[in-house]
């Protein structure tokens, strides 16, 4: 292990620490271990058929995404392979990691598969956004919570946001003009490049095309529709499993509703963007407030339902990662080496 990865490592733990911290502070364990001996397990089972669901949807999506180059299995490992990245280092490095595995398995390159895959984050924070902005007039505590909360106590919640919204609408028009007109934003780059007096210009040129390459099912007017039909259905289905996971706590969470599932979901959803391994803390810290602050859910009830809501997701991704490594032959350590590609290496 060298000195970066030693310092990688350390830093995501005190995240990890951190926001565990976070949602842990004010918990009573012996009622979460009592609520949670009230779960009703059949509706989890429900809950685990629905998580594979989305897996299947998301590896469905990106192939749309991929011009599908690659076959629903390869697409489906992947997808996993990413989670279980995910579940063990911090700042989604499963995403990295899904990409470069991606160019071990098809005829895609890494840099085209890394595009996609940011093409769909920014897609599921527009819709996570879009969901935010549609229950919370519903949900009266939440507003207010959001409307004078802040991070850090400086930056108001309902800014973050707002501006989140508003950043991933400019980043998907940005991505879909630029796959509308491939041809003249590689000009655009030979251009500067030239200007620039670059010595090799096709060096720097050729990881733009990859990232063109990538973008260009959002040149489609049919595959786009087909993108945003599929990011429509997964989020339908994800309000389902947090709907789910939420009546098997039926006995300790009363009144279930879909407002309090989707509710939850979105949360968990920025409770996801902060850097912790797996989102373990950050995730049950983001639904227990929510859950709080929108419905009076008592935080230990809150955290209980976010710890089952998490784990079943968690597990999921873990297990299946691991078993697609198993059956390909990859480890870990070929997935997360970041090679160059062959085209550019070939002109160094």
């Amino acid at each position: 292990m060298n000195k970066k990865q030693g310092l990688q490592i350390l830093v995501a733990l005190i995240l990890t620490a951190f926001s565990l911290y976070l949602a842990l502070r004010g918990v009573k364990f012996a009622e979460v271990g009592q609520a949670l001996q009230r779960v009703d397990v059949l509706w989890l089972v429900i809950s685990a058929a629905l998580i594979l669901l989305t897996l299947v949807i998301r590896a469905q999506r990106w192939r749309v995404l991929l011009k599908r180059q690659l076959s629903f299995n390869d697409a489906f490992g992947l997808i996993n392979i990413g989670y279980l990245v995910n579940g063990v280092l911090p700042a989604r490095a499963g995403d990295a990691a899904r990409g470069i595995a991606g160019s071990l398995r098809g005829p895609v390159t890494m840099l085209a598969a890394l595009s996609t895959v940011v093409v769909e984050r920014v897609l599921d924070m527009l819709f996570i956004v879009l969901i935010l902005v549609a229950t919370l007039p519903f949900v009266p505590g939440l507003r207010e919570y959001l409307t004078t909360g802040s991070i850090g106590g400086g930056v108001p919640l309902n800014l973050v946001v707002g501006i989140s919204g508003l950043l991933a609408l400019l980043i998907v028009v940005i991505f879909v003009l630029l796959a509308a007109f491939p041809a003249k934003v590689e000009a655009g780059v030979r251009w500067i490049l030239k200007s620039l007096h670059v010595v090799h210009p096709e060096r720097l040129l050729r990881p733009v095309q990859h990232v063109l390459e990538g973008l260009s099912a959002l040149g489609s007017v049919r595959a786009g529709l087909e993108i945003m039909g599929w990011t429509v259905v997964l989020w339908a289905v994800s309000g389902l499993y947090f709907f789910t996971v939420m009546r098997a706590c039926g006995a300790f969470i009363p009144d279930v509703t879909l407002l309090k599932s989707f509710v939850a979901m979105w949360a968990s959803a920025f409770g996801m963007v902060f850097p912790a391994t797996g989102g373990i803390g950050s995730f049950h810290f983001a639904v227990r407030e929510a859950l709080f602050w929108g419905f009076g859910l008592a935080r230990d009830l809150g955290f209980t339902y976010a710890v089952l809501a998490h784990a079943i997701s968690y597990l999921a991704g873990i297990i299946l990662g691991a078993g697609a490594l198993l059956v390909w032959g990859i480890s870990l350590r070929d997935v997360m080496r970041h090679e160059p590609e062959p085209e550019v290496a070939a002109q160094e």
